[in-house]
């Protein structure tokens, strides 16, 4: 039986690395804003930095995998565990979600190495650093396939320089870079759980 993305693309087994598209919403508290773990770093251009752990009810942590309120994405510890003794994932590459009585209930994934630039072989345009604190983002003009999906390309010198967790040297609206795993990684994963949504990075 073909899994979720199988079904959304038909050369998936041509792809190199992937992009983590998880699409189940963790939702933080209804009294807590985007002010209680981010704040502006820069008033010119809006850049924020994160300056405390997300915080969550566990009952919204059901799911063993997820994307926060925050745009970022989490896993609950059980499947944080399995990463970290399979892979070259390690402690550093995930931040607890807390609850209001400083309890962990859930882990964003927060990885340490920076994959080489791919904005040469996407299309993608780097906008001009703001003139303020000097920071850079990219806008992007997505691939899509027969169907409507996104995909993104990337190199071979650039899939040489990646981890089995990445983010991309490339930030785009708000400064929010996409989240890749290896080919391994991603395979390992798609067995445990064949609904689980990534977006495929082909060689160009």
């Amino acid at each position: 039986m073909k899994n979720i993305n199988e079904k959304l693309y038909d050369n998936l087994s041509k792809a190199v690395a992937f992009e983590i598209n998880f699409n189940h919403m963790i939702y933080s508290y209804g009294d807590v804003g985007w002010d209680d773990w981010e704040s502006v770093v820069c008033t010119c251009c809006g850049k924020t930095i994160q300056h405390a752990d997300f915080l969550a009810p566990k009952g919204n942590c059901k799911k063993d995998y997820g994307i926060l309120a925050s745009y970022h994405f989490g896993v609950r510890d059980n499947l944080k565990n399995e990463l970290i003794e399979n892979f070259e994932i390690t402690e550093a590459d995930f931040r607890p979600v807390r609850n209001k009585k400083g309890e962990v209930v859930y882990y964003q994934i927060t990885p340490q190495h920076t994959m080489p630039p791919i904005f040469s072989v996407n299309r993608m345009r780097q906008l001009k650093p703001c003139r303020k604190c000097g920071s850079i983002q990219f806008r992007e003009k997505q691939y899509e396939n027969k169907v409507g999906e996104f995909y993104a390309y990337i190199t071979e010198e650039a899939l040489a320089g990646i981890h089995d967790l990445n983010v991309t040297y490339e930030q785009f609206d708000c400064y929010m870079p996409k989240y890749v795993v290896s080919k391994r990684v991603y395979e390992y994963l798609i067995l445990k759980y064949p609904r689980m949504n990534f977006r495929p990075f082909f060689l160009k």
